[in-house]
């Protein structure tokens, strides 16, 4: 017995000593011209695949059919994917097709994983794969119309993924032009949003606000992995361009019209209760009212303050709740909003989330006062 254990060590040392020895020679090919192995190929993709099963256990999957959620993730993925897997109708550029192990087409590669799993993988990214995690990781919400797009991606033809994505400027100013190539696959050329109401309205919107925003993306204090990677290369200029460009476009003559979650027959209590909250706040939770800084039309109130009204309920609610959970940060005046957040319950939220959606105002109309209503 101590013979065939004292073999048994020497045989282990014997190995290291070759694996030391083959380590340290460099006679193993690291080219990625040569792909790996077949052995390795199948390692690495069964470790991947269980460890993507395992971890993304108890992930709980929101409705993905919501209006527009797929036409978001596809300017997302448009952005950020297209570079390495390609897209529907559209070839894998050749630069990554030289990858090892190469990115899959996904249109036939999503088909095996379930909705939770391409939420792992598209927060997470994969190790020795080159597959990226997304750029923060405060905000989960922002995932979700990827893989929206990506459950859907079998379906789509190149036109269809080209409709969503693409926009041809009328206006060929140098603005308008970076507009149409950074914001408007979203946001729209004219600011009034093509993906949905969980992308904001910008139409006449406060220069200083956007501008402050968009700097706040770039420099990474405010989360985000769709706009962090739009606005990374902005310089001060562009910025102060784009936020011009947008101010300057006309708002919405009726905005919100935003489905509210919930009971349907709430919804004129809960335009009044947002209503007398935003003009006059909660003393009894010492709740500022959110004209005092939040205008309910231009110019009056901050400028480097958001316009609240016309932007929908979803986005609203959204930006309170991400707040609350200090998952969205911000300009320098964001940490103002935690405090206040903090003190509103869903009820309240969700009354602001209405009213400020669907308030519609005469442009002859004086800016309301925030004195207490009867």
């Amino acid at each position: 017995m101590k013979r065939r254990l004292k073999e048994l060590s020497i045989l282990i040392v014997c190995l290291a000593l070759l694996g030391a020895v083959v380590l340290v020679s460099g006679v193993v090919p690291i080219k990625a011209s040569s792909g790996h192995w077949a052995i390795t190929r199948w390692v690495l993709d069964f470790a991947s695949s269980r460890s993507v099963s395992f971890h993304s256990r108890g992930i709980q999957v929101p409705k993905l059919d919501q209006p527009s959620i797929a036409d978001l993730g596809a300017a997302t993925f448009d952005n950020n994917c297209r570079w390495c897997h390609g897209a529907p109708g559209i070839a894998q550029p050749p630069v990554a097709a030289g990858m090892t192990p190469r990115p899959p087409r996904l249109s036939e590669a999503v088909q095996q994983w379930e909705e939770a799993e391409l939420f792992y993988i598209v927060k997470h990214g994969i190790k020795f794969a080159g597959m990226p995690a997304w750029a923060t990781g405060q905000r989960d919400d922002e995932v979700w119309p990827v893989v929206a797009f990506l459950r859907d991606m079998p379906s789509w033809t190149e036109q269809d993924y080209r409709d969503v994505v693409q926009v041809d400027p009328s206006d060929t100013s140098e603005r308008a032009v970076l507009a149409a190539q950074r914001c408007a696959a979203c946001h729209g050329l004219s600011g009034g949003g093509r993906a949905g109401s969980r992308v904001p309205d910008l139409a006449g919107q406060h220069v200083d606000y956007l501008s402050a925003a968009l700097r706040a993306y770039r420099d990474g204090k405010r989360f985000s992995g769709i706009m962090q990677p739009v606005a990374a290369d902005l310089d001060d200029e562009k910025i102060a361009g784009l936020a011009e460009y947008f101010a300057a476009q006309p708002r919405s003559e009726n905005p919100g019209s935003e489905t509210l979650r919930g009971d349907a027959g709430r919804e004129d209590s809960q335009f009044q209760v947002g209503k007398n909250l935003a003009r006059n706040g909660d003393q009894n939770k010492k709740i500022p009212s959110c004209i005092d800084c939040h205008a309910l039309q231009p110019p009056a109130g901050h400028q480097d303050y958001p316009m609240l009204v016309g932007l929908s309920a979803d986005y609203i609610r959204r930006q309170l709740e991400l707040f609350q959970s200090r998952s969205r940060g911000g300009s320098e005046h964001a940490n103002l909003m935690h405090p206040i957040a903090d003190k509103l319950s869903n009820d309240q939220i969700e009354a602001l989330a209405t009213y400020y959606s669907q308030v519609k105002l005469d442009p002859g109309d004086p800016p309301p006062s925030n004195a207490p209503e009867d």
